[in-house]
């Protein structure tokens, strides 16, 4: 049996096969971000490093046996914080750069907190667990690792695109100069305005990502996607279809106080059946 008992930590430091063995112990059948370290094991393969896990654990004060030697207690923050990664419906990975280095992670939403998950680098199946706060708190927290500036010209049309041609453009922005990349974003939209803009912002980028916002309807995720574009000056919203027999594209300004309130309303729709 396992209980929560009291422990005061901070940053919480899993492995794949850590993580795994708490969410099996929780009930979790909806993981996102963590590669299932046990696919295509055998079965007694299986138990043998469930047995080093638990131990592992124990060693690093995350399960505490109790005085009877039977029962095992999972500490609160512990127990808090992997709770609502495994069994909150609401999550959102962000990718995001700035000045060439790279930010990724899965913010878990109940409706009260918020947990980021993110690998510890590149080499390990290390993952490191942080509260973000409430919603609100969480939010602005991205809000400002993200570091986008106000932005102006946010009541300029929104520009449409197929998803194909917007990409192949995309791609040669590089090599074409502002003109050129204006008038074929012209081409497409017949707004020469908001096509300068939007090349301008494309050529000059000071930073970009792109989140995917999902929600667990109890057998699948539900996903929509979003991108963004900065460049100081103009930040765009970047939003595609996902669905296979779907090509659309809509790229609109948007100013540092909408996205923020947009991220924000969104990250506020819990399902009453969340972790609380």
């Amino acid at each position: 049996m396992f209980s929560t008992n009291a422990s005061l930590q901070d940053s919480i430091i899993l492995d794949n096969k850590e993580f795994f063995f708490l969410a099996g112990i929780l009930g979790s059948d909806h993981l996102l971000g963590v590669e299932d370290p046990f696919e295509g094991r055998l079965a007694e393969e299986i138990t043998d490093e469930w047995h080093k896990t638990k131990t592992l654990l124990l060693e690093k004060g995350y399960l505490i046996r109790d005085k009877n030697e039977i029962q095992l207690s999972i500490t609160p923050l512990v127990f808090s914080r992997v709770a609502i990664a495994c069994l909150a419906e609401r999550a959102c990975w962000i990718k995001y750069s700035i000045c060439d280095e790279i930010h990724e992670s899965y913010l878990h939403v109940s409706n009260e907190r918020v947990v980021r998950v993110c690998k510890t680098n590149d080499l390990t199946a290390c993952y490191m667990l942080d509260d973000l706060g409430t919603i609100e708190e969480a939010c602005c927290r991205i809000m400002g690792e993200i570091d986008m500036q106000d932005g102006s010209h946010s009541d300029l049309p929104a520009l449409f695109f197929s998803q194909q041609h917007f990409n192949e453009l995309y791609e040669k922005s590089h090599v074409l100069d502002v003109d050129a990349l204006s008038n074929k974003f012209a081409e497409v939209t017949d707004d020469l305005e908001g096509s300068i803009s939007l090349a301008k912002s494309l050529k000059f980028l000071s930073g970009e990502g792109e989140f995917y916002l999902s929600k667990w309807t109890g057998l699948t995720w539900e996903t929509q996607q979003a991108a963004f574009l900065m460049n100081g000056s103009v930040n765009w919203l970047v939003r595609r279809s996902i669905k296979s027999d779907q090509d659309w594209l809509v790229a609109s300004p948007t100013c540092k106080e909408k996205f923020q309130n947009m991220l924000l309303m969104w990250l506020k729709q819990s399902s009453q059946s969340d972790v609380r």
